[in-house]
């Protein structure tokens, strides 16, 4: 849990750090797009500090590309 808050308060920090200044140069495109990736990869590595199940990214290209499941 302690790991958890951890990549909470990061990706917290990085956010106060950078998004002040795309507002100032009115980047709303670029705040969007980081604002996405943000999330995204937060949520990935919370889930992975509390140990949840994450499937192979592997798996979804083998479906895409036809190798089967």
């Amino acid at each position: 849990m302690a790991s958890f808050l951890a990549v909470l308060a990061l990706a917290g920090g990085v956010f106060w750090l950078e998004a002040p200044g795309l507002i100032r140069r009115k980047r709303k495109r670029e705040l969007a797009v980081f604002v996405v990736f943000l999330l995204a990869a937060t949520a990935l590595y919370g889930a992975l500090a509390l140990e949840v199940k994450l499937p192979n990214p592997f798996m979804i290209i083998k479906l895409v590309y036809g190798g089967g499941a």
